[in-house]
């Protein structure tokens, strides 16, 4: 049945003219290849190319199930509709109670800090820095401040709460704790902030990629906003910042080279692009899933 599984695979390569070999060694290019294919409408081409993706990885994020599901019922195929509605239903709960009470307890924290009371005060704390005639012993001031440093408290102990349950269980993505607390996690990284290099965050979303435990495109985010918000550069280029009346820091010369990087961690078909918007330089990028 392997066998035949994979001259199948074999079979839908050489029907897909405008796919590259190199997109079938691994997960993502397996599952690139499964998305042009369902494009170009060979339904039962992609889902075997799916299922054969599937069979790479321990655990195989909800988004990809349901992209099977879907076409399955273009097919009429019941029986393989049901068992990816079954597993879907399963892994959208978790495995691990007591780590989704956690994190849950970590969001809230998160967002209390994110109220219009703490954006107004954060606001009102860098316009007054910037600007050397603003009082800074007023009460406004002061009170804009102890906000600020308040909201920064809680970025750090949620990052070091977060970092030692890493220690623990691993990356904890969609796995453990099901879809709604494994975006709680997504969230508080890109809260991450201080890790301004990625030197601590980096090699665990690398480990994580390669075990499936986190979307490549959500690991390259988490490291963008980080160098963005530090040096105006980005690794991956994923973030759609705007620049008033000045470039980003990337050419059309250098896209090869970003779209290969992109490659090199699981982002396939992707397309990056910077326009110009009135006064701004917007980023564009465009993804298969």
């Amino acid at each position: 049945m392997k066998l035949y599984k994979q001259i199948l695979i074999l079979f839908c390569l050489f029907l897909s003219v405008n796919i590259k070999g190199q997109f079938i060694d691994g997960f993502y290019g397996q599952i690139n290849l499964a998305i042009e294919l369902t494009n170009e409408n060979k339904i039962d081409s992609a889902i075997i190319i799916y299922e054969s993706a599937f069979d790479k990885i321990n655990y195989v994020h909800t988004k990809f199930l349901e992209k099977v599901v879907k076409l399955a019922k273009l097919n009429k195929d019941q029986e393989r509709v049901s068992r990816y509605e079954k597993q879907i239903k399963k892994q959208i709960k978790g495995t691990n109670p007591e780590l989704i009470k956690i994190l849950d307890s970590l969001d809230v924290e998160d967002q209390k800090v994110r109220s219009e009371k703490f954006s107004r005060a954060y606001s009102y704390y860098l316009k007054c820095n910037k600007d050397v005639s603003c009082y800074k012993k007023s009460k406004k001031y002061i009170r804009s401040k102890l906000l600020v440093d308040r909201w920064s408290k809680v970025d750090s102990l949620n990052i070091y709460h977060l970092l030692n349950l890493f220690k623990e269980y691993g990356f904890i993505g969609e796995e453990l704790v099901g879809s709604k607390s494994s975006h709680n996690v997504i969230l508080l990284l890109i809260h991450f902030d201080k890790d301004t290099n990625n030197s601590v965050l980096e090699p665990i979303l690398k480990k994580a990629i390669n075990e499936g435990k986190v979307l490549p495109l959500h690991a390259a985010q988490f490291i963008d906003r980080h160098l963005f918000n530090h040096n105006g550069t980005q690794k991956y280029w994923t973030w759609n910042w705007n620049s008033k009346g000045k470039k980003f820091p990337f050419s059309e010369s250098d896209l090869p080279k970003i779209i290969e990087l992109r490659e090199s961690i699981g982002i396939y078909g992707s397309e990056l692009w910077q326009e110009k918007k009135g006064e701004y330089w917007v980023i564009r990028n465009k993804y298969n899933y």
